[in-house]
């Protein structure tokens, strides 16, 4: 049963997993040669984890809001093609800058993937307050692996440890941006249907399109089955959490 609007405790809940997120990307300040050694297996499981995150958590999650499988897919190749677009304009208007375009295109996309966390916050505490606060901790416990990974994903396309930092700054609060634009709106099933499946296509084509595929020039021969091993791993890690939450 849908309650009164509580933001107060829709905007604490989505700055506990904004903070907890940017408390994940501390791993950018690792020692350079840990970092180095850990940055293969930390961009696979990156993509293994936004795999997941997409088949396994945000899709279904959209048709269990009421659509379609149709109207589901719809919105999955329009996220793809959105993110298809935004990558011609970043390289094109990037072409001399020294990060690289899989690492530009990470906080393009892990700024939606907040926004629409904190659009799931706001919509479960549309239903039920307590409910909220359990849906923001199992977002916290699945974004934790996810945020470190992503950390590492900024740093091997060539940003500063303290500039990538600076960046997850700004994506993290993309979360209580949503959580207030759901709470505030009120029209949240057909708003988080749409977010979840457009936000699935942009997940699928940054792990697939980005990230995979930014990895095989720098691989080296001690790192060579880091792809499928790392990804098959995120995956596995996200099913996990799926069967867990489908418990409950």
């Amino acid at each position: 049963m849908r309650q009164g609007l509580d933001l107060s405790g829709v905007m604490f809940a989505s700055m506990l997993v904004a903070m907890a997120s940017l408390s994940a990307r501390l791993v950018v300040w690792l020692p350079p040669r840990y970092l180095r050694a850990c940055l293969p297996w930390l961009q696979a499981i990156a993509a293994g984890l936004l795999i997941g995150e997409a088949m396994l958590h945000m899709l279904p999650d959209a048709i269990a809001q009421g659509m379609s499988a149709q109207q589901a897919g719809e919105r999955v190749v329009a996220g793809v093609l959105a993110f298809v677009a935004i990558e011609c304009a970043v390289r094109a208007l990037g072409k001399s800058s020294s990060t690289a375009t899989f690492a530009r295109m990470d906080i393009i996309g892990d700024t939606l993937h907040h926004f629409v966390d904190g659009i799931v916050i706001g919509a479960a505490f549309a239903l039920d307050h307590a409910l909220g606060f359990v849906v923001a901790l199992a977002i916290m416990a699945h974004e934790l692996p996810r945020e470190m990974s992503n950390a590492g994903v900024l740093v091997a396309g060539g940003y500063a440890p303290r500039r990538a930092f600076l960046w997850s700054i700004g994506t993290t609060l993309a979360v209580p941006m949503g959580a207030l634009l759901i709470t505030l709106t009120g029209q949240w099933p057909w708003l988080l249907g749409s977010s979840l499946a457009l936000a699935a296509g942009t997940t699928l084509y940054l792990a697939c399109g980005d990230l995979l595929p930014g990895m095989w020039p720098t691989l080296g021969r001690q790192h060579r089955f880091a792809p499928v091993v790392g990804a098959t791993a995120g995956v596995v890690f996200m099913w996990f959490a799926a069967a867990l939450e489908h418990r409950r």
